[in-house]
């Protein structure tokens, strides 16, 4: 009786039965005559249809117990993995706070800023920290060597990074707590930090053919020479960034204004795309419009857009310090023109003063 082949229909159909010769519902089709035709299902019950469906149902299950046996040896062999990383040392998570608290007891001095939380070490002439922030959340190490930042190859080879990536990785336990340092010694290696960032940071960069002092070495000359700054205004609008700052020196005051007007911003920010994107190879303009504006592709778009944001993020403390860095120098007296500027600008006054 199982000989006999049957399947089942897609949609079930009032038609005659090859077996009785009635027209009844028929849900399946049976092989007979060399071709396939539709049975009640009266007359399959009576070939012996529940016999089948028992096969079918037999195989599915046999099926459901070969996946069911396929799932428990790969968790078997999932747990002799955790166990090999138990017994190894290696399955053992570091939280942030056991990472800090590590930090604190190999001698990394703690200091906070707002969101910001800094460890610093001193070795061997190498200032050596790590910054938790909102950036850096799980934190990054830097270093400073003879006013230069260290590469991250650099601060691999460092014994206390090393040290502490094997902690992170369960290779190491916390170790005991450390003598406190007094607070003359922290303050020693702090100033040392901040010395030796600002001159890390503190060069001049190139505008045209002649150079300009960077805001952290104007900054520098600023401290040594005693200089008092002053946030007058520092406002931010949907239109514009605003910031009018005061600096004073023995009694000689200087106050510089920086506005960044968004509108101009974005256009400025979006013609750095196009040129950028354009000695990349790639394209940025697909066309024109009827008025002969250009008409941006979507990646130069994105590109501008995200530019555009981050400037808009930062936009009123650039102000600041663009305000700050400009009122600095004119109270400094530095001049950051070459020879051959100034002159030219004082043979221009004469020819004014002289109307020609």
């Amino acid at each position: 009786m199982n000989e006999v082949k049957i399947r089942e229909r897609e949609l079930e159909a009032m038609e005659r039965c090859v077996e009785c010769g009635e027209i009844k519902w028929s849900s399946y089709m049976i092989y007979k005559g060399g071709e396939w035709n539709p049975v009640c299902d009266s007359c399959l019950a009576k070939m012996g249809k529940k016999e089948i469906e028992d096969d079918k149902e037999k195989e599915r299950e046999r099926m459901r117990e070969e996946e069911k046996k396929g799932e428990e040896k790969k968790e078997e062999k999932r747990e002799e993995k955790r166990k090999e990383k138990k017994e190894e040392g290696g399955d053992k998570k570091r939280t942030v706070e056991e990472e800090k608290e590590y930090l604190r007891r190999v001698g990394f001095i703690e200091r906070r800023n707002g969101d910001k939380t800094q460890f610093i070490k001193e070795i061997d002439g190498v200032i050596l920290g790590r910054t938790y922030n909102e950036r850096f959340r799980k934190g990054r190490f830097w270093g400073i060597k003879d006013g230069k930042m260290l590469s991250d190859e650099e601060l691999k080879q460092i014994g206390d990074v090393k040290a502490f990536y094997e902690f992170r990785e369960g290779k190491r336990e916390m170790p005991e707590l450390p003598v406190p340092k007094g607070e003359e010694e922290m303050e020693k290696v702090v100033k040392t930090v901040k010395k030796m960032a600002m001159e890390a940071k503190g060069t001049v960069y190139k505008i045209g053919d002649h150079e300009e002092p960077s805001a952290a070495l104007v900054q520098k000359w600023a401290n040594e020479a005693g200089i008092s700054v002053e946030i007058k205004e520092a406002i931010q609008t949907d239109e514009y960034a605003k910031a009018v700052v005061r600096c004073s020196l023995n009694g000689q005051v200087v106050e510089d204004c920086v506005i960044h007007h968004f509108n101009t911003a974005k256009d400025r920010i979006a013609l750095e795309i196009i040129e950028k994107m354009e000695k990349e190879g790639k394209r940025a303009i697909e066309g024109f419009d009827e008025e002969g504006r250009p008409i941006l592709t979507q990646e130069a778009k994105y590109r501008i857009f995200k530019k555009f944001i981050r400037f808009k993020d930062f936009a009123i403390r650039d102000a600041v310090s663009k305000a700050t860095r400009r009122a600095e120098l004119k109270l400094l007296n530095r001049e950051w023109r070459n020879q051959e500027e100034i002159e030219a600008e004082v043979e221009e006054v004469k020819v004014v003063n002289r109307g020609e």
